[in-house]
């Protein structure tokens, strides 16, 4: 009791009700600008994910459609879906001998850091 009449003597207990207001209201306006920038970030993103998305689709069908279309030549499902999958292993290992590569490191870091063309 003593020290709440002490505090409302000097004004302190003014000063801290205000500077816990400021903290509350300090702290709405970080969550807000936080909100904000995800948003923003998403905005970006989620366009980016569906073409992806949309782009595996369309790899898988044309391979699939491909291997189908070869085997109908080869008159053999074995021979058809084999040469598919074996263009996807020389895909890969051209992929994976080129992961160390400095040029290739280099072009990607370029076009991850490329500025987004706002509209």
């Amino acid at each position: 009791m003593k020290k709440s009449k002490l505090l409302g003597l000097l004004g302190l207990d003014k000063i801290i009700e205000s500077l816990q207001k400021l903290l509350e209201v300090r702290i709405a306006m970080i969550r807000e600008e936080i909100e904000e920038t995800v948003a923003e970030k998403l905005a970006k993103i989620l366009p980016i994910l569906l073409v992806v998305s949309t782009m595996t689709l369309l790899v898988l069908f044309a391979s699939l459609t491909l291997a189908f279309y070869l085997a109908e030549i080869l008159d053999s499902y074995v021979a058809g879906f084999g040469i598919v999958a074996l263009f996807y292993f020389l895909l890969t290992l051209v992929f994976y001998f080129l992961k160390d590569s400095k040029a290739v490191q280099e072009r990607f870091r370029k076009e991850v850091n490329r500025p987004v063309k706002e509209d």
